[in-house]
């Protein structure tokens, strides 16, 4: 199955969007590089099958990344002063979400 340019932009948007759910500043960090770079690799891939395989990756990384991120803010913990600044702040709590 080639993957396709919109298909690939939208997980990538999913992804970061997974990644900013999160409530601590270490993992949202983490997970927004991992996703840029990750994603960066794949789109140099020219590979129809090797593509297709990254995809199939990134969707398992970002079913994970939706369930660790419902367990972080469930589980959340104080916030160091790094995080209380509104411009570090998560995307859900910048928003009002």
């Amino acid at each position: 199955m080639a993957v396709g340019h919109t298909e690939f932009l939208r997980l990538y948007r999913s992804s970061l969007r997974a990644a900013q759910q999160f409530e601590t500043y270490n993992f949202r960090k983490y997970f927004y590089r991992r996703t840029r770079d990750r994603f960066r690799t794949a789109s140099t891939l020219t590979d129809a099958q090797k593509l297709d395989s990254a995809m199939a990756e990134a969707r398992e990384e970002l079913k994970v990344m939706q369930r660790q991120g419902l367990v972080n803010r469930m589980f959340s913990h104080n916030r160091t002063a790094l995080e209380v600044d509104p411009q570090y702040a998560s995307a859900a709590r910048r928003f009002g979400e």
